[in-house]
This record gives C-alpha cells, sequence and structure tokens, in this order.
C-alpha cells in the first residue's frame, strides 16, 4: 500500500512539473510573438519563419518581398546592415 502512495505522489508530482513546463513554454511564446510584432510594427518589415536556414520576409513600406539566403554565407553583420537600407527606403 505504502509504495502505491509513494508512487502516485511520484505521479502527482511529474503532473505538476510538466504543467509548469507548459506554462513556461506557452508564456515564451507569447514572449516571442510580442516581439516579433513589435519588430514588425517598428520596421515596417514582416518576418517570414517558413524557413530556418534564409531569413525572408515582406516589407510594408514598398510592398516587397525578400529573402537572404544562408547558403551564400553573409555575415550577421551584412545582412543587418542590408535589413536596414531596407528599412531606410
Amino acid at each position: 500500500m505504502i509504495y502505491e502512495i509513494n508512487d502516485l505522489e511520484h505521479r502527482r508530482v511529474s503532473v505538476e512539473e510538466r504543467s509548469q513546463s507548459l506554462e513556461k513554454l506557452k508564456q515564451d511564446d507569447q514572449r516571442a510573438e510580442s516581439k516579433l510584432s513589435m519588430y514588425a510594427s517598428v520596421t515596417n518589415i514582416i518576418p517570414s519563419l517558413d524557413d530556418e536556414l534564409k531569413i525572408s520576409g515582406l516589407n510594408k513600406k514598398v510592398v516587397e518581398k525578400f529573402e537572404f539566403d544562408a547558403s551564400k554565407k553573409l555575415s550577421a553583420f551584412d545582412t543587418c546592415n542590408r535589413i536596414w537600407k531596407m528599412i531606410d527606403k
């Protein structure tokens, strides 16, 4: 009987830990969505998250699609500068 009680207690703790992990993941997702929304609002660029190997999106100012291919080995600095140039158009 005591083993069953201990087993149930371990299960309860495990369920609580999973619940807390799930809640933290939900908060992280909401935080990421807020950051993307703020980024899109400030820069007028809507990022496309379809392909992790490419940086792409839509420039709302001139309704122009863009894409930076990761295979071209652009540095993070050069990629950032190109995005800033699009924002300044």
